[in-house]
């Protein structure tokens, strides 16, 4: 499976919410953490400033520009740089897909968005790494082919048609892929995973752990993979992805043996072979490590009925 396929599957994103915002001048709108939740938002008119928490300065988004904020850290958009934030819940009682909300008497600036919550334990990871915020400018095709499906989204939802919920479902998923595979052939200096799928060299040691997560890989191997020499290749990595190769290797093997564990009745001694560990004691050492449990306490958690 292709390292974008394969975490997804693993994130397992379920889309929740899809609503307009519209908002007058002056206003702004802080949203609180999106406890790893990712949304997918096109701007349908006017303009706004998107600041993200751990990003350096807002960005501006126009008319016709996607835009993503994939890591669920807290937020604001705003009609200018300097309009003072209010807290969501004080502006909006009712949820943004039940109405569209108005702030300050709206048509300034339009927003339409898609809400997407994510595995919530170790593949938490993997949404984090991604950037604060992604923009996709109108000039670009791909703009304005994901904002036709956010629009197709906000009509089965609006029009409770039959089947409706469920055809909004499948579109959401397919705005996120088109999205996150649009961003990864981008290279723009951003760090993490995606960024590391759109170096040409780096994307074939990727796809060699995401293919095998079994094998025993070494530094040297994944290096060979990506036709670059250890070392270089050691310190690409990092400075690309943020981590290193075999941090990176750990923690996917930490999210794959996470969703066996919720999610099947596989002993322990399975999903840590499945995962590339020979000795049970070295995979109940790493996961609790990395994870913060031990592998037999998490899978307590999520099995009524404790088979291992």
């Amino acid at each position: 499976m292709d390292p974008l396929s394969d975490i997804l599957s693993i994130l397992k994103p379920q889309s929740h919410l899809a609503g307009l915002i519209d908002l007058g001048h002056p206003s702004a709108v802080a949203f609180p953490d999106q406890a790893g939740a990712l949304k997918c938002n096109t701007m349908l008119s006017g303009q706004c400033w998107v600041a993200v928490e751990g990003s350096d300065t807002p960005v501006l988004v126009e008319q016709g520009d996607f835009f993503v904020l994939p890591s669920g850290r807290p937020f604001s958009i705003a009609t200018g740089p300097s309009c003072v934030p209010e807290p969501l819940e004080r502006l909006f009682s009712a949820p943004l897909s039940e109405q569209p909300a108005v702030v300050n008497g709206g048509g300034h600036a339009t927003i339409a968005s898609c809400r997407f919550t994510v595995s919530q334990v170790q593949p938490a990871h993997f949404v984090f790494m991604l950037p604060p915020i992604i923009v996709i400018p109108a000039e670009q095709a791909a703009a304005a082919q994901l904002q036709y499906l956010v629009e197709r989204i906000l009509d089965e939802v609006a029009a409770a048609r039959p089947g409706g919920l469920l055809i909004a479902q499948h579109l959401s998923h397919v705005l996120l892929v088109q999205t996150l595979r649009h961003r990864h052939v981008v290279k723009d200096g951003g760090l993490g995973w995606l960024a590391a799928l759109a170096d040409a060299q780096l994307s074939l040691a990727l796809a060699a752990i995401h293919e095998d997560i079994g094998r025993k890989w070494t530094l040297t191997a994944l290096a060979e993979h990506a036709g670059m020499s250890r070392s270089v290749f050691a310190r690409r990595f990092h400075d690309v992805v943020g981590e290193t190769p075999m941090d990176y290797l750990t923690n996917l093997r930490m999210a794959k043996a996470s969703d066996q564990l919720m999610t099947s009745r596989d002993t322990i001694a399975e999903v840590a072979e499945r995962v590339g560990y020979q000795s049970e004691n070295a995979f109940n050492t790493a996961f609790k490590r990395v994870v913060g449990s031990p592998p037999r306490q998490f899978a307590n958690q999520f099995q009524s009925q404790p088979a291992l």
